[in-house]
């Protein structure tokens, strides 16, 4: 079966949804992650930024690629609250603005459109590589897909994409924390995966999910 080689609006708002629904259902493992090195909410506010996201997404029909992320990237930040939600949001907003004028988004597009949220993301927040934020998913995510090198499959791009962010994720469990609350533990934050970093690399995995060639009897182009 040939695989995806690129997402319309249409199959961009259902990669959403999927999205949205991986993310709620996390809410207790990113709780649980969240209560070794913080105040153990990290769950309950991403499943309600992503429930908020959902009834838009349900409810609401959508002209572009880019109106699809702007739309995700405001309800996340007015929703999600507390340090988290604006940095989710930027990750979809600075997504939004390279989407701009696009009606379909292949593996090019994808790299471009995570490069500038994770850009966006990095500036609002400060954080870095190596900081133990969602940032250590996501700056390998799309280090992955920006050296595809014509890839022209986005479910087997993407995967990649996941399996980088999963490992970054990991990878936090040897950091020492630099931001949100886990900072003042100092070396005491070592030995727990992040939760952000979690939730990010849950992402990208669902969207890599949804993308699979058995999820499609054709190939949208």
């Amino acid at each position: 079966m040939p695989g995806m080689r690129q997402l319309t609006v249409k199959t961009f708002q259902e990669m959403l949804l999927l999205a949205c629904d991986a993310m709620i259902a996390a809410k207790t493992q990113l709780c649980e992650l969240d209560g070794f090195v913080g105040d153990g909410d990290h769950g309950v506010t991403v499943e309600r930024g992503f429930l908020a996201v959902k009834k838009e997404l349900q409810s609401g029909s959508f002209a572009s690629i880019s109106a699809l992320l702007e739309m995700a990237g405001d309800t996340l930040e007015r929703s999600m609250g507390g340090a988290i939600g604006p940095i989710y949001g930027a990750v979809f907003s600075g997504a939004a603005e390279k989407a701009q004028g696009l009606q379909a988004a292949d593996v090019c597009a994808f790299a471009g459109m995570l490069q500038e949220g994770l850009t966006q993301a990095m500036l609002l927040g400060g954080a870095k590589p190596g900081d133990r934020t969602l940032i250590d998913a996501l700056s390998p995510a799309v280090e992955s897909l920006c050296a595809e090198n014509g890839e022209k499959d986005l479910g087997e791009a993407l995967g990649r994409a996941a399996l980088k962010a999963r490992e970054g994720a990991e990878a936090t469990r040897g950091m020492t924390a630099k931001r949100g609350r886990a900072r003042f533990l100092g070396e005491k934050s070592r030995g727990y995966q992040d939760a952000g970093a979690t939730s990010l690399s849950i992402l990208i995995q669902a969207m890599a999910d949804f993308c699979r060639p058995e999820r499609f009897d054709r190939n949208p182009e």
